[in-house]
C-alpha cells in the first residue's frame, strides 16, 4: 500500500513516516522542502500546504496512492504561514484532490478542543479543515490529540523547556503518575 503523507518532516509526521516503513508501507513524504535524499522505501515530493489551496496542485502528489495522512500543520501565524491556509484551505484542497482521485482512505490530524464555542484562530482553522473533508465521500478518520510529547521539539514545546529551566516547579507531578488525556509520545 502507498501512503502519502503530509507534514511529514514535522513531530508527527516524522513518526507516523517512520513506523509506516517498518510495518512495510510504500511512504510518500509531503514536505515544504525537498532533502538531499530520501530513506529507503520513501519517496519525497516538495509541496508547500500553505500554497497548494487547489485540489489541482495535489494531483501529482497522488499518483499511485492508496491512503493519506494529513499530519500538516503550524502552531500560529507567521510571515511564512497562516493557521487557516494550512489547517483549512490546503487540507480541503488535498481532500477534495483525494476525492478526485479516487483516494478514499485519509486520516486526519486535528486537535483537542477545536469544536469549542470560543475558539482561537488556530482552532477555528482545524475545524475548518475537519469539516472539510467530512462532508466529502471518503473514507475518514479525524483524530484530536491534546498535548504532543516527543524528542525534537519546537514552538510550543519552548513553553515546557522554559518550565523545566525554571529555579523551582509550578507544579510537582508525583511519582507513578500517569496521565490519560489523549497526549501522543
Amino acid at each position: 500500500m502507498r501512503i502519502l503523507v503530509t507534514g511529514s518532516s514535522g513531530l508527527i509526521g516524522t513518526a507516523v513516516c517512520a513506523r509506516l516503513v517498518v510495518e512495510g508501507y510504500d511512504v510518500v513524504r509531503a514536505q515544504r522542502r525537498k532533502p538531499d535524499r530520501a530513506d529507503e522505501g520513501e519517496t519525497i515530493i516538495p509541496i508547500d500546504m500553505a500554497n497548494a489551496l487547489a485540489a489541482e496542485d495535489w494531483s501529482h502528489a497522488l499518483r499511485g496512492v492508496d491512503a493519506v495522512v494529513n499530519c500538516a500543520g503550524v502552531l500560529q501565524d507567521s510571515a511564512r504561514e497562516h493557521t487557516t491556509e494550512v489547517h483549512a484551505w490546503g487540507a480541503g484542497a488535498l481532500f477534495r484532490s483525494c476525492e478526485r482521485a479516487g483516494v478514499r482512505r485519509v486520516i486526519h490530524f486535528s486537535a483537542i478542543g477545536v469544536d469549542r464555542e470560543q475558539s482561537s484562530a488556530f482552532s477555528a482553522s482545524k475545524l475548518a479543515g475537519d469539516e472539510a473533508l467530512m462532508k466529502l465521500d471518503l473514507e475518514w478518520v479525524v483524530l484530536r490529540p491534546s498535548v504532543v510529547l516527543g524528542q525534537p521539539v519546537f514552538g510550543a514545546s519552548a513553553l515546557f523547556r522554559g518550565l523545566a529551566a525554571l529555579s523551582f516547579h509550578p507544579c510537582r507531578i508525583p511519582a507513578g503518575f500517569k496521565w490519560s488525556n489523549s497526549t501522543m509520545w
